[in-house]
């Protein structure tokens, strides 16, 4: 199937997949552009640990490479520079770094992957920079930036993390790229007065089950349909569903170059076209004034998303999070989604032209491996779920995470156990734009704009080849 024969609707996706991709391209493909930056020159200061020879350990659900550690240093009278797209980590940095003297740039978020991309192709980028869990892996997957060992963090300085950060920010070869202090598990936002009406049970032992697997789901979708004469559903709109779906993906989109369509990937666009042809989702946007009316006007049961979406604007189920709270607040449980999956996160990476070592490593040891500051972010509310088993486990116990808002339940006994089941696979840099763009197809193809699963896998064959991101 040519572009030239897709129709208009499709025409569409290839915009709309074409702006999600120019944001997060992988940084090799992005043309050098001069940007203020840091030498490459290192010089005597403060020591801390480099790598040398080359080992593997067992680390989580998967082995890493790992160096052994020898000094590092700050070059004498240089500055660190740190670019990020918020003030997020310059907070963070106020309350706990050691590292005081840096020069902190924000850039804004639609100018900041084209701009850092370009920075590090040129060789001259920031020391340090912040990256989102949409760009993480391309930045990774690059010799343009170091592994944790080489500004030297050992990678049992990682052990308290989980698992899928770490793999995230891997490049091919198993070598940590990159830590998190701030993650996303994702989980199922219900109603609790729309779970009883339709349901017949609204308590999170009880509704869990609906959500237990993807045939209880369907199960669920049609009765509340069917029972509300169509005008109650379970999710507001598919997209609700596409990260916890594919959550189970165990191979790479490319193989050898290749676009690889697994089974998973075949089964979801079925499974997309049955929640649309048989109405059980409204077919809303995610964010849009409808998707925002359904919680207000008990039509929608679930909300899908980590916990920052409860606190956020559109939810704001949190009245000390939220200018105006939902009126809703209170009337609302938690439950896992039936694929572990996350929605989000925040990594700080090194560049390989950075001369500011120590002080790179001093910073992520203190705002990501430092279980005394992270305990704090999470109880000061400065941080939704830090990266630490640990201070999760400890706040899944706590009577003090039992919030009103959530109707007396604490999230963390239910997004710890998901953070632990998060496996993202084997991943790649160009992971994120070949994801938006498939999450299109699977749009027009639930809708009916496109009539087969071998069409849909030949016109998302076509998009790939013409963004070359695959081999013919």
């Amino acid at each position: 199937m040519k572009t030239g024969k897709i129709t208009a609707l499709v025409l569409s996706l290839v915009m709309a997949a074409g702006a999600a991709g120019c944001s997060s391209a992988p940084v090799s493909t992005v043309p050098g552009q001069e940007t203020a930056g840091t030498s490459a020159t290192l010089a005597a200061s403060e020591k801390v640990t480099v790598a040398t020879e080359s080992s593997v350990r067992e680390s989580g659900t998967g082995s890493y490479a790992e160096n052994p550690v020898t000094e590092v240093k700050d070059r004498e009278n240089g500055k660190l520079v740190i670019w990020s797209y918020n003030d997020d980590l310059r907070t963070l940095l106020d309350a706990y770094s050691p590292v005081k003297d840096y020069e902190y740039v924000v850039i804004p978020r639609e100018e900041y992957n084209f701009r850092l991309g370009a920075a590090l192709e040129s060789g001259e980028a920031p020391d340090m920079f912040v990256c989102d869990g949409d760009s993480v892996r391309s930045y990774a997957d690059t010799d343009r930036t170091l592994s944790i060992n080489t500004i030297g963090i050992t990678n049992k300085a990682c052990s308290d993390m989980y698992d899928y950060t770490l793999r995230m920010a891997c490049d091919s070869s198993g070598n940590i790229k990159g830590l998190a202090w701030e993650m996303a598990p994702s989980a199922v936002f219900y109603q609790k007065s729309v779970a009883q009406q339709y349901l017949g049970f609204s308590e999170p032992s009880q509704v869990s089950n609906s959500f237990s697997s993807w045939a209880t789901f369907l199960t669920s979708a049609r009765k509340i349909s069917r029972d509300s004469d169509g005008n109650a559903r379970i999710i507001a709109g598919t997209e609700e569903l596409f990260k916890s779906y594919m959550s189970s993906r165990s191979t790479s989109w490319k193989i050898d170059g290749k676009l690889n369509v697994d089974s998973t990937a075949e089964a979801y666009l079925g499974f997309a076209r049955t929640v649309s042809t048989e109405k059980l989702a409204f077919g809303y946007a995610n964010g849009s004034d409808e998707w925002k009316a359904g919680m207000r006007n008990k039509t929608v049961l679930s909300y899908w998303g980590p916990l920052s979406l409860a606190r956020s604007g559109d939810l704001a189920l949190d009245p000390t999070a939220a200018s105006k709270a939902n009126p809703t607040s209170g009337d609302w449980g938690m439950v896992a989604a039936p694929g572990a999956y996350s929605s989000g996160g925040t990594w700080i990476m090194v560049s390989s032209s950075c001369d500011m070592r120590r002080s790179c490593a001093d910073i992520m040891q203190a705002v990501c491996c430092d279980q005394g500051n992270l305990r704090d972010m999470l109880a000061g509310g400065k941080i939704d779920f830090v990266n630490s088993r640990t201070v999760i486990n400890a706040a899944a116990s706590d009577e003090r995470y039992e919030f009103t808002w959530l109707g007396g339940q604490n999230p963390y006994a239910v997004l710890g156990p998901v953070a632990e089941k998060i496996d993202v696979g084997k991943t790649g840099g160009d992971d994120t734009v070949i994801e938006n763009i498939f999450s299109r197809i699977v749009t027009v193809y639930s809708e009916g704009g496109i009539k087969t699963v071998n069409d849909a896998k030949a016109m998302f064959r076509e998009l790939l080849i013409e963004k070359k991101i695959i081999k013919e």
